[in-house]
């Protein structure tokens, strides 16, 4: 999909955005600290293929494990309301209201925390939030690849926004 159809504008996709507009967009939101953001890091050529057979397993194993280090240390509080948005895209009807009843398990009921937890998807089209994640996902995936965006990743962090990249499988830039 394009971002725009018959000139009219349908939604940002971070893929369509040239090395340029991905340098502005990250200027734009560094210029005040709006939110904070986690990456989550997946190396799926370290995965297997029995973890790999249900993709909608190994999503929600990886975000509660990445939800429970940001908590351990401290990156992010423990005790707060959470309303994780999700792209619709990203999970399949019959899987989309067991990661929140996953996260509370394991978070709460394993005193990790006692935070409220709520996840909702959105059809990206309709939702902001998750177009602009998806241009800061899309940054970092083409960082990953190419190392254009150096200077880009290195202002996340100084200014406070990039606060952590978890790596999975766990290695020692977790630590």
């Amino acid at each position: 999909m394009k971002m725009f159809s018959n000139g009219k504008f349908q939604e940002l996709k971070g893929s369509e955005f040239d090395i340029n507009m991905k340098k502005e967009f990250v200027n734009f939101f560094t210029y005040k600290k709006h939110f904070e953001m986690y990456y989550i890091r997946i190396r799926n050529k370290e995965l297997t293929d029995k973890f790999c057979e249900n993709t909608a397993r190994g999503f929600n194993y990886v975000m509660c494990l990445a939800l429970k280090y940001f908590m351990k240390n401290n990156l992010i509080l423990d005790d707060e309301k959470y309303y994780l948005q999700l792209d619709e895209r990203n999970e399949k009807t019959e899987t989309k209201f067991f990661l929140e009843n996953y996260l509370i398990t394991e978070l709460n009921l394993n005193y990790i925390t006692n935070a409220k937890i709520k996840v909702s998807y959105f059809d990206s089209a309709n939702s902001n939030i998750i177009q602009i994640a998806d241009v800061f996902s899309n940054i970092f995936y083409s960082h990953l690849l190419t190392g254009n965006y150096e200077k880009e990743i290195n202002l996340l962090k100084e200014k406070g926004i990039l606060k952590c990249i978890y790596e999975f499988p766990y290695n020692k830039l977790n630590r």
